[in-house]
């Protein structure tokens, strides 16, 4: 019976009932309630057989197709004065089953959905680089180290800088790396000897390779480059001559990049030639090779951000901060292979 039930039909069919019920009750002279009564069995008469006939002809042309799925009802319902009416409820459709699984409301029409009531968007992950620390990272690995420097005694804390001790620069370390036939040229060993040895004010050393370096050929033992390590009032002196003489000199520079910092607040920094250094001018007819430089700033900060207030508070100029590369990835097995 669900299915030939429309809307158009029923209130077509009820009417025409309706409308002989009325000429039955107008032409009757029985009692008010007497012909109620008797209108009554005859709509319900008329709608039953109404409904029948319908019934029939949808058995025998067969059932229409379901354009949508309705939870209408329509209910027949008695006046004050004798009559009767059709009420006609509309039925809420459900939200579909995809909604109601992503957790919106299951009845539609419901007040819009604005921005700010929106869930939040979920903070990309950034991926780090091995050993790389964020500053949460390594203000907890700081808090850690201070409560268990606390809890030792007396001898058994270790020597060095403490967290809770006021910043301040340890030492300065300038290197000169060189290939393998590069390092085995006493000449050029010489020159890179003589130059750090004006710089830093100390007399170098030679250093050797500890393991095999393929990408400068180096070999276990063999001679590597020239190192040198200033403290103290040399120190001081350096940085000064530093930041005073050697950076202005610098080509195109705009400053020392924030980023430099790792991990434990020590800046590192590269030089490309010996130009920005003033004490290597006397040296420039008999340079036999143009060779950079490795300086490293070491100090008792254990976070980035305060080994940059300190650099900042001793006066180095800093820049913009530049973007990180992306961590670079193997290639596949199959990008490798020729074609």
């Amino acid at each position: 019976l669900k299915w030939f039930t429309t809307r158009r039909g029923l209130r077509r069919r009820a009417a025409a009932g309706f409308g002989a019920m009325v000429q039955t009750r107008a032409g009757s002279r029985q009692p008010r309630v007497a012909g109620s009564r008797l209108s009554f069995g005859l709509a319900a008469l008329g709608f039953a057989a109404t409904a029948s006939y319908a019934g029939l002809r949808g058995l025998i042309a067969g059932p229409p197709a379901p354009l949508a799925e309705s939870n209408e009802l329509t209910f027949v319902t008695p006046l004050s004065s004798g009559d009767f009416a059709l009420m006609y409820c509309p039925g809420a459709r459900r939200s579909p089953q995809v909604a109601r699984m992503a957790g919106y409301e299951g009845k539609p029409g419901g007040k819009p959905r604005i921005q700010e009531d929106a869930p939040p968007a979920t903070e990309k992950k950034v991926k780090l680089r091995p050993g790389e620390e964020t500053e949460p990272m390594q203000f907890d690995r700081v808090a850690k180290k201070t409560k268990w420097l606390k809890s030792l005694k007396g001898k058994f804390q270790p020597v060095g800088p403490k967290p809770w001790e006021t910043h301040r620069f340890t030492k300065v370390c300038i290197q000169v790396r060189l290939k393998a036939k590069q390092a085995a040229n006493t000449k050029i060993i010489n020159q890179v000897v003589e130059e750090l040895r004006r710089i830093s004010g100390m007399h170098p050393r030679v250093v050797r390779a500890k393991h095999n370096v393929a990408p400068f050929g180096w070999r276990k033992g063999d001679k590597c480059g020239v190192a040198v390590t200033i403290f103290g009032p040399k120190m001081y002196d350096f940085l000064e001559r530093l930041n005073t003489i050697i950076l202005p000199r610098i080509r195109d520079f705009e400053g020392l990049i924030p980023n430099s910092f790792d991990n434990f607040g020590n800046f590192w920094m590269g030089f490309q030639n010996q130009e920005p250094f003033k004490e290597l001018d006397e040296l420039i007819d008999n340079r036999e090779l143009v060779h950079g430089f490795d300086l490293g700033i070491l100090n008792s900060c254990q976070t980035q951000p305060d080994g940059l207030a300190l650099m900042k508070k001793f006066g180095f100029p800093f820049g913009e901060p530049r973007a990180q590369k992306a961590p670079k990835r193997k290639k596949s097995y199959v990008k490798m292979r020729p074609v």
